[in-house]
């Protein structure tokens, strides 16, 4: 379980967290919602200790966050981190080599399944394409949780269906995952936890299924009543 508990983050005197806490659960999709600079990105960025917070704490299996608990958890930010110069193959040999949790057989698995060229340059591909080889570098890796930031961010159509689909695939399969997204309508039929954000605050947070069976209400009808 990831713990994050009373989390407060000031850039100067803005503040970007203000006591955020939630839990996200293994082998269920939480994904959090805010309007641009409610602090979705600045969360799963002190989850990963890139951004340093100045009160509350983050526990990753009761844990504090440590360089040998990063092995646990797999970060894919909004923009690819890929060499561009590189093949996706190349890449691919890349993350081998850098990473000892890299899953080869997962990796030719991803590369089908997103039916991507291991030949094709990385400047060359498309953004829905350069999209999915980006998914397909973190999903390769054998990590516990997956962090990820606007998979869905600027892409076509058929591109966020087919990234969707990995969320019901055994790839992903007892893993915990985090993700942020204002495409709320490709995947909310998917979610586990919703975990609204405003200000850098909770201020809301629910089962998706349990809001649909008990008050009949998508994830989108709530956004509505909260952010209207």
């Amino acid at each position: 379980m990831i713990e994050v508990k009373n989390v407060s983050k000031k850039y100067g005197r803005r503040t970007v967290l203000d006591g955020a806490a939630f839990e996200a659960e293994k082998g269920e999709i939480t994904c959090l919602i805010g309007m641009n600079g409610a602090g979705k990105t600045t969360l799963l960025k002190t989850i990963m200790g890139i951004t340093p917070f100045q009160s509350g704490s983050i526990l990753i299996d009761g844990e504090t966050m440590s360089p040998a608990m990063l092995e646990k958890i797999t970060y894919i930010p909004d923009a690819p981190i890929m060499q561009p110069r590189m093949t996706i193959q190349e890449f691919m040999e890349f993350m081998e080599d850098f990473y000892p949790n890299w899953n080869r057989e997962r990796a030719f698995e991803l590369l089908h399944f997103f039916k991507l060229s291991k030949g094709e340059k990385i400047s060359n591909l498309s953004k829905g394409n350069a999209a999915k080889a980006s998914l397909l570098m973190g999903l390769a890796l054998d990590t516990e949780y997956l962090l990820m930031d606007e998979p869905f961010s600027g892409i076509d159509l058929f591109s966020r269906e087919q990234i969707a689909r990995v969320f019901t695939s055994h790839l992903i399969d007892g893993r915990g995952v985090i993700i942020t997204t204002h495409e709320i309508q490709d995947i909310q039929h998917l979610l586990d936890k919703v975990v609204m954000l405003e200000s850098g605050r909770v201020v809301k947070q629910f089962n998706a299924e349990e809001m649909r069976i008990s008050e009949g209400k998508s994830v989108i009808d709530v956004m509505r009543e909260v952010y209207r």
